[in-house]
């Protein structure tokens, strides 16, 4: 893997280390085999301490099953289903919780304290008195939750569907684009703190949709927002590192360390604006889980690179050469593809909302399960892609090339179609393809 690293003098350490294996592999083997299984042994008193920090359960199959007071700190947990576990009184500080199904689930007062809950579904969840103080839960759904004294501050809400949740006693201190969420039918009190720190009413209340209701006024709710993995915590003897000593000075990183893109985006994007003809060669990076929303990746070699479960919202990709890339679970809400060389990427469960992919070459790409929802695919060449189950409702496909494309069980609702759209067929798409599919067939003439 090839790595490019700046001067030293432009780096600093951020003093959050990657955490090495944590979880006792018995225990998720044991998890693995079944919810049933899982829960009898837990019945039986055989699993009364669980460690599963670090655990990789990605797109498990985790219905009904008992974790209460279970240890995922950092956890992987994105895509995996958790309808009705339980969940109460889990450490899931850190953990990554993308995609997944959550309904009817106990998470109370759980440790959700900057998690990644992007995309979940956690429709009618019992979240009370849990700490989501600093967790990312753009676009979850949460209609009918109970929230009730459930600590928010500084939560990110854009796109949450927060319905008919009761939000009596939460605190929303700091919460980021509460008004981008929806509220309607929501439960709020005098004793739900709003993000500018004063308590709600019922102006507050009919202004977004929501219900108001008086209740005694209490004490606003208060949790820890720094609270370290239990590994960490326990050793009394571990030295503090450079970033959280006040006096310390900024230290160089040695060269074992990742990209300095992967440390700090806005110094990587300053450096490319600056050294415009400076070209990194990023040919099979693995950037997996990384966070670079915003970053400027524009004509950059990285064929055959790993994005898988990245966050890179923003993120801008004009012009790359990116054939055999890979993006499974990745956030690519509003990314910049614009005629980028994407022959053979893998963008399966990709979350690419609003995404410009004009005159992109996406030969062969997969998109499998994608949400492709008002992306702009102008002109763009998806020939022999599998777009089976993906979402393109509202997409801009005028003059896109689908010859060969598989279109499978495809939502086309609402997309743009023109005279210069090719179809899976080879021929040029008419307005009653358009209809068929639920799409806007736009003439020469409109």
């Amino acid at each position: 893997m090839k790595r490019f690293l700046l001067p030293a003098a432009s780096l600093f350490v951020l003093g959050t280390a990657t955490p090495s294996l944590a979880y006792d592999p018995s225990t998720l083997k044991s998890l693995l085999e079944g919810p049933e299984t899982w829960n009898e042994l837990r019945s039986q008193g055989s699993r009364s301490h669980i460690d599963l920090d670090n655990a990789q359960l990605e797109d498990a199959r985790l219905d009904c099953a008992n974790l209460q007071d279970a240890s995922l700190v950092r956890a992987q947990l994105s895509g995996t289903s958790m309808n009705h576990a339980n969940l109460k009184r889990a450490n899931l500080f850190l953990a990554r919780m993308k995609r997944m199904d959550l309904k009817n689930a106990s998470l109370r007062e759980a440790t959700l304290c900057r998690t990644d809950l992007k995309n979940s579904f956690m429709n009618n969840t019992d979240l009370r008195q849990s700490n989501l103080a600093m967790a990312d839960l753009r676009w979850a759904h949460l209609a009918e939750s109970d929230l009730r004294g459930a600590f928010l501050e500084q939560v990110k809400l854009f796109g949450a569907d927060l319905s008919s949740s009761d939000l009596r006693g939460a605190n929303l201190s700091g919460a980021e684009m509460l008004a981008q969420a929806r509220l309607d039918g929501a439960l709020l009190s005098q004793n739900t703190i709003m993000p500018d720190g004063s308590r709600a009413t019922r102006l507050d209340a009919t202004l977004r949709g929501a219900r108001f209701m008086k209740e005694p006024e209490r004490e606003p709710v208060r949790m820890s927002t720094t609270m370290l993995p239990p590994a960490a915590a326990a050793r009394p003897d571990a030295a503090p590192t450079a970033a959280a000593r006040p006096d310390a000075t900024p230290a160089a990183p040695p060269e074992t360390l990742p990209t300095v893109l992967e440390q700090d985006v806005d110094t990587w994007n300053a450096m490319r604006q600056e050294q415009p003809d400076l070209q990194p060669d990023m040919e099979d990076e693995n950037l997996s889980d990384a966070h670079l929303e915003h970053a400027n990746m524009a004509n950059l070699a990285m064929q055959n690179a790993t994005m898988d479960g990245a966050d890179m919202d923003n993120a801008d990709f004009t012009g790359s050469e990116l054939s055999g890339s890979s993006w499974k679970r990745a956030d690519l809400a509003e990314a910049v593809f614009r005629q980028a060389r994407l022959n053979g990427a893998d963008f399966e469960r990709a979350y690419m909302r609003k995404a410009d992919l004009g005159e992109a070459d996406l030969t062969g790409a997969q998109f499998h399960g994608t949400r492709l929802q008002e992306c702009n695919l102008q002109n763009a060449v998806l020939t022999n892609a599998n777009l089976f189950n993906a979402d393109l409702s509202k997409a801009d496909l005028r003059g896109t090339d689908l010859t060969g494309a598989r279109l499978l069980d495809t939502v086309l609702q609402g997309a743009l179609i023109s005279p210069e759209t090719t179809l899976p067929s080879g021929t040029p798409a008419t307005r009653n393809w358009a209809v068929l599919r639920g799409a806007r067939f736009i003439d020469h003439d409109e």
